[in-house]
């Protein structure tokens, strides 16, 4: 993969010029995360992964973000590589910032994946929630904080294998107390009535056992988009591309095939 920065932000593209393939991670980890995606899409696609802003290698020494300035780095990478349209694969916050990213640019995206996230704004106690955890990360509570977080990443199965929740802590490990709260600042609008008129292709995948984003935020964005479908994903929670890769790549693929 070739490592470069646009307006700051950490990419890594493989530059192979075959068809492109954009995955966006999730809270509050970085782009390793896709590491079995990559590997099983490489030789097919132009893959191309990044940090999103003040998380992993796209640090910022300002760390006061909202969802407006994700979605237009999604914008300014596609743009930045000269790319003319995007397969985008966004799992949790990376479902949210392509959302928005969509909401800005239908014309950049030939098809969507949107893994583990959901539609609908935070609610008041979600609000709460945040600010409360912002607080804890800012007061050097930060390990409390990621404890509590993280155990509601997997299903039970899953949480008991050590390497694999080892492999996500290792993940959020290289992020700034900084960087984290700023992406918790990040609150996400509300695209519920937004993409009625999209005609997109787009795959809504979902962990069994996803306590964050259940099935029903999965069911409500296949029923918001017209030409859509979805897949549950068994043996799962949260990080379904990481819990059971096997089967979201295939069903990835799958999705993929069908519309190149």
């Amino acid at each position: 993969m070739i490592s470069k920065k646009i307006n700051g932000i950490a990419v890594f593209d493989s530059d192979n010029g075959k068809e492109p393939l954009v995955f966006v991670h999730a809270f509050p980890l970085n782009s390793g995360m896709w590491d079995e995606q990559e590997k099983e899409f490489s030789d097919d696609f132009r893959v191309i992964l990044y940090d999103v802003r003040g998380l992993g290698a796209s640090r910022q020494s300002n760390n006061q973000f909202m969802m407006e300035h994700y979605a237009d780095d999604l914008i300014s990478i596609i743009e930045g590589l000269k790319i003319e349209r995007i397969n985008a694969v966004g799992l949790s916050m990376g479902g949210y910032i392509i959302q928005r990213a969509l909401i800005k640019r239908k014309d950049l995206f030939k098809t969507v994946v949107l893994a583990d996230t959901r539609l609908e704004s935070d609610s008041n106690d979600g609000l709460a929630v945040r600010a409360s955890a912002i607080r804890k990360i800012l007061d050097g509570q930060r390990d409390e904080f990621l404890e509590g977080f993280i155990v509601n990443l997997f299903n039970k199965e899953n949480y008991r294998n050590t390497e694999l929740v080892n492999k996500v802590k290792a993940l959020i490990s290289v992020n700034t107390n900084e960087g984290i709260a700023g992406a918790m600042l990040a609150t996400r609008p509300d695209s519920a009535n937004s993409f009625s008129d999209t005609n997109i292709p787009v795959l809504a995948l979902v962990g069994r056992d996803d306590v964050l984003t259940p099935l029903e935020c999965s069911k409500k964005i296949k029923d918001s988009f017209k030409n859509s479908e979805m897949v549950v994903i068994e043996n799962s929670g949260h990080l379904s591309n990481l819990e059971n890769p096997a089967s979201f790549n295939n069903n990835l693929r799958i999705f993929l095939e069908k519309h190149r």
